[in-house]
């Protein structure tokens, strides 16, 4: 068995005692690590540790943007961990496989989210403009500083994420650290102490102390060396905790237990209604704190909604955490289980009625794991224990309402307040009965939905203060007010003369802003456009191939004037070193717009250099989702291939050495003003060149359809795309100076790109970009050669869209069902393939066949498989596509 050590003032040590404990794993039964078991000297040498570390001011006297460097090197290195903490939570606390391999890429992005609030939006230093006091004029300033050591206190259920959300917060604001993870689930927080300490954070800022709660907790929340407290867990450690800290009035903020309800209105959808109310209670085996494990519905509607509740509910595989097709894993412990047991039996005493479930779960081979059937209750009194008290497992109480009103008496008549839901056809009726539910949170027509930026916390028992957002890091915070007077003089001073004293996929959302510009000739546009966009000094963004063939020249001579340099260092992939250098340049230059000139990786850099010269600092720093409030820097892009789309869209795909995979620069804000496609930048485009970033736009467009994203305006530009290239690749291929079909295909490709900005893409995305990170393959080529596989193992998720591009593709499928003629797309695309001359072999590229296992594991986690019309979990099965086209 793997052996995990105690971290301590920035290293891995046994304990004091050379004392050990075994972790089990929930699913067997059988423990599968050892861990070195804290104790009273462990946690003094810790408390000490981060006391020296905050006193030195190591790391509490930086500044926040030089710490927020530090955590961005953090995020990184969390992410280089995405595949053992994957294992490692599913195997230690259950989580099954398709939640617990996001935990890398959501705890980097917590880093990076809260990392770049507290070093650019947060209000560490504010000046009151006007004090409110007539008699004392002066300067009022107000600091925010870092409180000091701080311990963090995290449950089972979530190791991986409770840790993240205490360490990020802490340390970004400034403090230092003591974790003590629970005693059965240590093993992911010691994972993410390793990669704080592979990013370089200094000795003693983050330590953890796997061990008994009961000793660890009393020593570390009475420890007078501790200012703050920070606890996720039951109502009943919170109380203890309160209690223990009260001594000494250390800061505290708890998140705790939760009982809360899921309000069913009687306009709601119901298929959207009985899955949220599913997901609401049964994700993670309903090992949650805000599980909406009273669901409350209408008497109108109460009968239909049980019996589709309960077909929903027999739907859900529970099984062991690590088969990829597992709903629900195991309970956390054998003593959990005896729990939730011990509920159930209680509910059935007390006259509700088991609907289904109240069972353990039989999974063959796996007898010693603690599984549990997901378990509705009906006839159940709100009074009742089974509807008062967490129960903490996959058993919902569900309850009938007459009106809007009783159901907000019932959803209050708690001694929780952690969350909620609503679900209805109807917002304003919704966020009406969300207002009067005394509770932290309320999701309408969606259930546990996090975002860092975001506040989450409770009323009533179910905590103190919140986590997360600003209000979350401001609680890491204390507040200090400087009164500059204005006179310094007694005899100006009137207050001497007396005492006195002073704190938001179904839906449809379409943003395509860019203006487009075709024909033959229209590159002197350009100079208007520049004009249109009130700028006056220009920026070109190049490659050296493009340079060389002379198009970029070309630019330079349209722009007239308006040219003040050229910066063309871009080899490859976009990259932050890239963006960074032409940031340089540009503001050197003093330029006011970009113009990019070259295929995807050109246009995305000139994309993070329009961010970055416009918000300051690195491209790094905004690497990021949705995060622009504000217009950049203009972009005029002037594609050179007939495949990117990138002209038109709002991501960046950055190649990042320090996280070891791609990463993204999403917003609607970067999205190009203009691009101009004149058929006569492409007409120097080798005809190997025109195949493969056409069959790049044909995966756009292909992906963009299929997509759980897709939508009827993105479904119309993507089968246009799909036709024009049909029709104009062979015309390209039989005539390269066609150049009307060059022309069409540029349209092609940016009509997908505009296809994918809105619905997304899919596994063949994620495919291509893994080998294009892992052997420097050109994504483009690879994605013609794994597009045909993806739609075959996608048919039964994706028949009718198939379908239909098959028949675009100049199929003809009279006579043919549905799944025949959606394989028939696939062979189409293979056959499109072949005529244009393509590879259609990743060995054709100097691929290891070996690679093929590790490529799976990578391309499952890449973002855009999460938008694949068939769920991705299962690296076994990609590794298989990897092979068929191999």
């Amino acid at each position: 068995m793997d052996h995990y050590k105690l971290f301590i003032n920035g290293g891995f040590a046994e304990s004091a005692s050379g004392d050990v404990f075994e972790t089990i794993d929930p699913g067997t039964g059988f423990p599968f690590a050892t861990v070195a078991k804290a104790g009273r000297a462990d946690a003094e040498a810790a408390i000490t540790a981060a006391r020296r570390a905050f006193d030195s001011g190591v790391w509490s006297n930086l500044s926040a943007a030089d710490r927020a460097d530090k955590i961005y090197d953090f995020a990184d290195e969390v992410a280089k961990q995405t595949l053992e903490l994957a294992m490692t939570e599913s195997q230690d606390a259950g989580h099954v496989i398709r939640l617990s391999k996001y935990w890398g890429m959501v705890g980097s992005g917590l880093l990076r989210n809260l990392g770049y609030y507290a070093s650019r939006h947060f209000p560490w230093e504010e000046e009151i403009p006007y004090s409110g006091n007539a008699f004392a004029p002066a300067r009022e300033l107000i600091y925010r500083e870092p409180i000091g050591v701080c311990v963090g206190i995290v449950p089972w259920n979530f190791p991986a994420s409770s840790a993240f959300w205490k360490i990020a917060q802490a340390i970004i604001m400034g403090n230092t650290i003591v974790l003590k993870p629970a005693t059965s689930t240590p093993l992911t927080a010691l994972i993410i102490a390793r990669a704080a300490l592979a990013a370089g954070i200094p000795r003693g800022v983050i330590n953890v102390l796997p061990g008994p709660g009961g000793e660890l907790g009393q020593i570390l929340c009475t420890h007078p060396g501790v200012d703050k407290i920070a606890v996720t867990g039951s109502t009943e450690v919170g109380r203890e905790i309160m209690k223990m800290a009260a001594d000494s009035v250390k800061k505290i903020t708890l998140e705790l237990g939760g009982k809360s309800a899921n309000i069913i209105l009687d306009d709601a959808d119901i298929d959207l209604a009985v899955n949220g109310a599913c997901f609401g209670t049964f994700f993670h085996q309903g090992q949650v704190c805000e599980s909406g494990t009273r669901v409350l519905v209408p008497a109108k509607i109460y009968d239909e909604f049980i019996e589709k509740m309960k077909q929903r509910t027999e739907k859900i595989r529970v099984g062991y955490q690590l088969l990829p097709d597992s709903h629900m894993g195991p309970l956390a412990n054998a003593a959990h289980l005896a729990t939730v047991e011990n509920y159930v039996k209680l509910g059935r005493e007390e006259g509700a009625t088991v609907l289904t479930g109240g069972k353990r779960a039989d999974v063959p081979g796996l007898e010693g794991g603690y599984y549990y059937a997901p378990t509705i209750f009906t006839d159940v009194k709100n009074s009742m224990r089974i509807a008062q008290e967490e129960i903490f497992g996959p058993v919902v109480c569900i309850i009938k309402y007459e009106s809007d009103e009783e159901a907000v008496a019932v959803a209050n008549d708690s001694i929780y307040g952690l969350a909620g839901g609503v679900f209805s056809g109807n917002n304003a009726r919704a966020v009406r009965v969300a207002r009067q539910i005394r509770t932290g949170t309320v999701w309408i027509n969606n259930y546990h939905v996090f975002a860092d930026f975001c506040p989450f916390g409770g009323y009533k028992q179910s905590g103190v203060g919140r986590e997360l957002g600003a209000t979350g890091l401001s609680e890491y915070t204390q507040i200090k007010r400087i009164h500059v007077n204005a006179f310094a003089a007694v005899e100006s001073n009137f207050t001497m003369k007396c005492i006195s004293d002073e704190t938001k996929i179904t839906s449809v959302q379409y943003n395509c802003p860019t203006n487009v510009i075709s024909g033959h000739g229209t590159l002197p546009a350009i100079y208007k456009e520049v004009v249109n966009l009130e700028c006056k000094r220009v920026l070109v963004i190049t490659d050296p191939g493009v340079r060389r063939a002379g198009l970029a020249k070309r630019v330079q001579d349209a722009l007239v004037e308006f040219c003040v340099g050229v910066y063309d260092n871009i080899d490859g992939d976009a990259t932050p070193e890239s963006m960074d250098a032409a940031t340089a340049m540009a503001r050197e230059c003093r330029a006011d717009c970009i113009v990019s000139v070259g295929g995807g990786s050109v246009i995305d850099t000139a994309k993070g250099v329009c961010v970055t010269l416009k918000n300051g600092g690195k491209a790094n720093d905004h690497i990021a989702y949705n995060r622009l409030q504000k217009p950049q820097i203009p972009h005029i892009a002037v594609p050179t291939t007939v495949g990117t789309g990138s002209e038109v869209t709002n991501t960046a795909v950055v190649r990042s050495e320090k996280a070891g995979r791609h990463v993204f620069l999403v917003d609607n804000r970067i999205i190009p003003n203009t691009a101009i496609l004149d058929p006569q930048f492409v007409l120097t485009l080798p005809v190997n060149a025109i195949a493969t970033t056409a069959m790049d736009a044909m995966a756009h467009a292909i992906e963009a359809l299929t997509s759980t994203m897709a939508q009827p305006i993105s479904d119309g530009q993507a089968l246009q795309a799909i036709r024009l290239i049909r029709k104009n690749l062979p015309a390209v291929m039989a005539n390269i100076k066609d150049e009307k079909a060059r022309n069409e295909l540029q349209f092609a490709a940016t009509m997908a790109g505009w296809a994918f900005c809105v619905a997304q893409a899919g596994l063949a995305r994620a495919m291509s970009r893994t080998m294009g990170m892992l052997y420097t393959v050109h994504h483009g080529a690879v994605c013609g050669i794994v597009l045909p596989v993806v739609m075959r193992f996608n048919v039964d998720f994706a028949m009718d869209k198939l379908a239909v591009i098959a028949q675009t593709l100049g199929v003809n499928i009279a006579g043919m069902d549905n799944r025949t003629a959606a394989l028939a797309a696939a062979d189409a695309v293979e056959k499109l393939m072949a005529e244009s001359g393509q590879r259609v072999r990743l060995r054709d590229f100097g691929v290891a066949e070996n690679g093929m296992d590790i490529a799976a594991f990578h391309a499952i986690c890449d973002p855009a498989a999460l938008f694949n019309a068939r769920p991705v979990n299962d690296p076994g099965e990609i590794a298989v596509l990897y092979k068929q086209v191999f």
